[in-house]
This record gives C-alpha cells, sequence and structure tokens, in this order.
C-alpha cells in the first residue's frame, strides 16, 4: 500500500507539469538551456534552482558533481511539496470516490472495460479502479508503470532528511489536489477518453521526454510537450481553460514562497523542470524581482 501512496504522490506531480505546456512558448524566442542555476542577489549568499523530471531513471537519479555537492551543502531544501507520509496519504484518499459513487457508474460500461484493461497493466484490479475519479486514471495512464516508486524528486527529500537539512515544500497538497478536483466531471470523462486514444505513444512520449531533459534543453522539452498536448487532444479549448491556474498561477506562487529561503541564502530549490523557462516561468519570474540567474549545468 505504501508503493501505492508513492506512486499517487509522483503521478500527480508529473501530471501538472505536462498539463502545463499548452501556449507557454507562444511568444518565447530564446532558448533556455540548464537544469541547475545560480540565483544571485546583491547583499545575498547564492542559492540554487534544479528542474527535475519526476522519473525512476537511473541516467536522471544519478546526480552529477555540481548538483550533487550544492545540494548536500545546501542550509535548506525547497520542493515543491513536501513527500511525507502524510501528503501521501491526502494524494491517495483524494484519488477515490466516496459513497455510492463510482467509476463505472459514471462512463458506461463500455469505456470502464477499457479503462480496467489499461489499468492492469499498473497491477490494479478492477475493484479499485471501479472507485478511482477519472483524473486519477489519467494521471496513471499518463506515466509509465512504476517499478520502484524511488523518483527523483522523493530520493531528493530523503536525502535531504538524512543530512538533517531543514526541508520546505512550496505548495501545500491541497492546492495541488484542487486543479484536478475542480474539473468538472464532464470534462474529466473528455479527458479520459483522449487520454486512452493515445495511449499506445505514451513510451515513445516519455523516452523523448528523458531524453531532452538529459540534454538539459528547457525550451525544447517545452516545446516537445506543447506538441504533445495538441496531438493528443482535439478539446483545446478544455485545455487552455485550465491553463492560467496550472501554469501561471503555481509558478506565481511558488517564486513568493521560495524569497523567504533565497534571504536566508544557500538554499536548494527543486521543482519540475518545466515549471522554470518561459516568460512566465521561474527564471524569468526571479528576474522580474530583482535576481540574477545563471546556468551552472
Amino acid at each position: 500500500m505504501k508503493q501505492f501512496y508513492r506512486r499517487a504522490f509522483w503521478l500527480i506531480t508529473l501530471f501538472l507539469v505536462i498539463l502545463m505546456a499548452p501556449n507557454l512558448f507562444a511568444d518565447e524566442t530564446l532558448s533556455q538551456k540548464g537544469l541547475l542555476w545560480q540565483i544571485d542577489r546583491q547583499g545575498l549568499t547564492p542559492s540554487y534552482l534544479f528542474g527535475t523530471i519526476h522519473s525512476e531513471d537511473a541516467r536522471v537519479n544519478q546526480l552529477p558533481h555540481d548538483v550533487r555537492s550544492r545540494f548536500e551543502q545546501a542550509d535548506s531544501v525547497s520542493l515543491e511539496v513536501l513527500m511525507d507520509i502524510p501528503t501521501m496519504l491526502k494524494v491517495a484518499h483524494a484519488m477515490f470516490f466516496m459513497g455510492d459513487k463510482s467509476l463505472d457508474k459514471l462512463i458506461g460500461k463500455n469505456l470502464y472495460n477499457q479503462v480496467v484493461k489499461a489499468m492492469s497493466k499498473y497491477d490494479m484490479p478492477s475493484m479499485v479502479v471501479k472507485k478511482l475519479k477519472p483524473w486519477a486514471v489519467i494521471v496513471t495512464l499518463s506515466t509509465p508503470p512504476s517499478k520502484t516508486g524511488e523518483v527523483l524528486d522523493l530520493r531528493l527529500y530523503r536525502k535531504a532528511r538524512q543530512l538533517q537539512i531543514p526541508t520546505y515544500g512550496l505548495e501545500k497538497v491541497e492546492e495541488q489536489l484542487n486543479i484536478f478536483e475542480d474539473i468538472p466531471l464532464d470534462d474529466q470523462v473528455t479527458l479520459l477518453k483522449d487520454t486512452l486514444e493515445y495511449l499506445d505513444k505514451m513510451p515513445i512520449i516519455f523516452d523523448k521526454l528523458h531524453e531532452l531533459y538529459l540534454e538539459r534543453d528547457l525550451t525544447a522539452l517545452m516545446t516537445f510537450s506543447a506538441e504533445y498536448m495538441r496531438d493528443s487532444s482535439d478539446n483545446q479549448a478544455l485545455m487552455d481553460a485550465f491553463y492560467k491556474r496550472i501554469v501561471d498561477d503555481r509558478n506565481s506562487r511558488m517564486v513568493k514562497r521560495m524569497e523567504k529561503r533565497l534571504r536566508e541564502g544557500n538554499a536548494f530549490i527543486a521543482v519540475g523542470a518545466l515549471h522554470l523557462p518561459g516568460k512566465k516561468g521561474l527564471l524569468k519570474l526571479l528576474q522580474t524581482r530583482g535576481y540574477r540567474v545563471s546556468a551552472l549545468y
């Protein structure tokens, strides 16, 4: 059951990153490359912003020396949310219908059977699938089946705790969950249908995402994600309706909350790589607040 909680948590954080892709680079012309960025301002000790990908891949989890040294010597570590057991329990609980509601009643027999077949690859029996909300099925099917649950963000959290480095969350898990909970059920079903139709292409998509991440090309990573989202759904109006909450509001919230750590100095901040680039990404928002950002790795 603990592995299920971990899977549920990183599925949500990954899907939030995927959803933020549409239109972000509509006016972006400069390429942004780098996963580790130094954040400077006069009178402050430099801090560091690291772009992660929610992955178990060994190539991702083997941190290069430039990243590892600054992480291990940091005075604080901030992640999107704290990845502790209470947080994972909240995520897992939110994924399920309560009472008499069930997925099969909501989407009908034919679509439900498709979902059960697809979810069998994730070792989820039909009795569990039956109580999942549509958005929970979407985030599950939008990621490769988990083997260990040891994604990069969780490893960073555990290592920081092991090193006794104070850890902080830039968001509350309730804030992330509300993005999904506020989607009308009819719209969730529409997105679920789109996900099932695109399922066969998922392995290729995630191979490409990893490739671009390892190349440290934030612009190419975002551009590819945007193209994937355009191709995978005919309902762009629906996707765009959540754009402001999913991208702009979250980035604005996170940059405000990281400033306390930046003023303290020598902070290590790790968030999904797709939060960094673009005119409303964290790098640009930090610059508008008077910080200097420079790529180290």
